[in-house]
């Protein structure tokens, strides 16, 4: 019987100079535990941070091998994620305090019981929390917009299991629907002249909604700080809200540019049917990638097409360069100023300047698309507080977060570098950091 009592240096060490005794200040979990034989009651008290223990503590009463593998197992569970803590077995304990009397095996099972008790606690207690929090919100992620940031949003978030809303007051896709739904995708490596704009658009609607996302077609006329959006059919709560309202072509600030662009009396600023163009002289202004898709999107249709640009080069790529080449009635003005636009009902001529001779010049036209570029549909944002850059564009940072916490932007609101390939990254972003957010993976 002496030499079943034969404690070894470790277990006697842990009896004379317990470590981690006490009580965790706000313990996430406790569990307590006790022998009605021996007598023996334990205690243990966790920390949990990123799913990780960073403090364990314990409280014992009992004889010296329950202090000691109390002792011990605090040791060991500290800086262990949950699921390892959880495989900590008695015969581990033992093991680490180099042996314990056969006698006293039951006091390694007790601290191992009592660790996996406070776990388990901690987790019950999570799951409780993650439900009350969940019953406040309609939406783990409402997105604001149905483009191509928005749509990607809403496709990744659902594929991660998050409950997701998508709201849209005008047509899915945003601006490749109203703008140029016929058009071969562009920028977008393994989908080059594979697609149309259309058909991209509705194979990410159907993908939405296979994964079960709502998709709300109604506009939102509000978003305050504390993530609730005021749309046409309600108030709705998100844990995250993502900004992905696209842009929309700026004005030129050009005279006679008011009275000529309502009600197709002559000014545009896209083309979006080139066979309202049909024996048309047209004047495209802007000296950019949008300028030069009009023109050629008009070159089977109108009869004269012109580029005016202030510049003396166009700012496009190479191959657009060589098309406009190969193209007869497309003829470009360069270093020209359009001054005026005129006409009495209709469009009928430009008053333009030639900046390098400095002499006004006159052309009869048509019709005038003005392709001077896109603005950042952020106005509706400035009483929210969120940062913006002289331009208008949302600043955030590598994760798509704007300064308002669980409020995330992404395309062309985020970003002057207008490819549906970027708000498709930017997308794929904000999905994967919501997730992490929300969910708080193991692995982070």
């Amino acid at each position: 019987m002496e030499e079943q009592f034969e404690y070894s240096e470790k277990v006697m060490e842990h009896f004379r100079n317990p470590r981690n005794v006490g009580e965790v200040k706000d313990a996430d979990g406790i569990g307590r535990v006790g022998n009605p034989v021996c007598g023996d009651l334990m205690e243990i008290q966790i920390k949990v941070e990123n799913n990780i223990l960073k403090d364990v503590k314990f409280k014992t009463f009992g004889c010296g091998s329950a202090i000691a593998t109390s002792s011990m197992i605090t040791e060991m569970a500290i800086g262990k994620t949950l699921e390892e803590a959880l495989k900590i077995t008695r015969g581990d304990v033992a093991a680490e305090l180099d042996g314990l009397p056969p006698i006293k095996m039951h006091c390694s099972n007790l601290a191992a019981d009592a660790l996996h008790a406070a776990i388990k606690d901690y987790m019950t207690k999570k799951e409780e929390k993650a439900k009350v929090e969940a019953e406040k919100y309609d939406f783990d992620v409402i997105i604001v917009g149905g483009g191509p940031g928005g749509l990607t949003t809403g496709i990744l978030c659902a594929y991660r299991g998050l409950k997701t809303a998508i709201f849209e007051a005008s047509n899915w896709g945003g601006i490749l629907s109203w703008l140029c739904p016929n058009k071969m995708i562009e920028n977008f490596p393994g989908l080059c002249e594979k697609s149309t704009c259309t058909d991209l658009v509705e194979s990410w609607v159907n993908e939405a909604k296979k994964l079960k996302v709502e998709m709300k077609k109604e506009r939102v006329n509000e978003i305050t700080q504390d993530k609730k959006i005021i749309a046409e059919s309600g108030a709705y709560r998100g844990k995250i809200i993502v900004l992905a309202t696209g842009s929309s072509p700026s004005t030129g600030g050009i005279k006679g540019e008011d009275k000529f662009s309502k009600n197709e009396r002559g000014v545009y600023y896209y083309v979006r049917d080139p066979q309202n163009f049909v024996g048309k002289r047209v004047l495209v202004v802007g000296g950019g990638n949008s300028a030069v898709d009009a023109a050629l999107s008009l070159a089977d249709t109108a009869d004269l097409i012109t580029i005016a640009h202030r510049k003396d080069e166009l700012r496009v790529v190479p191959q657009k360069i060589e098309r406009l080449k190969a193209i007869d009635k497309i003829k470009v003005l360069y270093n020209t100023e359009v001054l005026e636009i005129a006409g009495t009902e209709k469009v009928e001529k430009a008053i333009m300047k030639d900046l390098k001779e400095d002499e006004t010049i006159q052309q009869v036209v048509d019709s005038v698309v003005l392709a001077v570029g896109l603005t950042p549909n952020t106005e509706i944002f400035k009483k929210l507080g969120l940062e913006m850059d002289e331009k208008g564009y949302l600043k955030t940072d590598k994760t798509q977060k704007t300064n308002i916490d669980g409020i995330y932007a992404v395309g062309d609101i985020a970003s002057d570098l207008q490819l549906v390939v970027v708000a498709v990254a930017h997308g794929a972003t904000v999905a994967h950091n919501a997730y992490i957010e929300l969910r708080k993976p193991y692995w982070r």
